[in-house]
């Protein structure tokens, strides 16, 4: 496999980050977390669906195909979201709220009738950031504490990071998962 085969790392620190990872041809991002990592979704762990989504405008598109936007989305600050509700049942945050779409079986609605999921859901446990206009690439500080798929299977994160990061990443004028709202 040669330095610009997707996923192949073309140099790296010292301590296995910094690497820069073609993902998809002619994008690259800038891998700041362990090469080892793993990560596999575990059943019963619904973590990352205990929070609102923020939608990209092809998000919004593809949602409109699938659910009422009137029901299933909010704007804040100019924004689109899909909001975390109240659920009665036991797989919601510690305030009793989880994703619009957050089944009572734990499972995502959207990604389990559509075989689909929001951009931000993809991305989940890392976290992008932007600097000097590389993507960067990072597993979520909250993520370590609460993720419980971090690790647990062989998957590694590095060798699979276009079914993390979708394309439409490197398009967006911001691609950062952190935003202050």
């Amino acid at each position: 496999m040669s330095d610009s085969t997707p996923g192949r790392s073309r140099s790296a620190g010292s301590d296995g980050t910094g690497r820069r990872v073609e993902v998809y041809p002619g994008k690259e991002a800038v891998v700041a977390f362990d090469p080892s990592l793993t990560f596999e979704c575990v059943d019963g762990c619904t973590w990352c669906c205990h929070h609102g989504v923020l939608l990209y405008e092809q998000d919004l598109l593809e949602l409109a195909g699938v659910a009422p936007l009137s029901e299933a989305t909010t704007q804040f600050r100019g924004e689109d979201f899909v909001p975390k509700e109240n659920k009665d049942h036991d797989h919601t945050g510690p305030d009793g709220q989880g994703c619009y779409f957050l089944q009572e079986d734990g499972l995502c609605a959207l990604h389990n009738e559509h075989d689909w999921k929001p951009a931000r859901c993809s991305v989940f446990p890392l976290s992008v950031t932007v600097e000097d206009g590389d993507i960067h690439i990072s597993v979520r500080d909250s993520a370590r504490e609460h993720c419980e798929g971090l690790n647990v299977t062989e998957r590694r994160v590095i060798d699979h990071l276009d079914a993390f990061l979708p394309e439409l990443l490197w398009e967006l004028d911001d691609p950062e998962t952190r935003r202050e709202l």
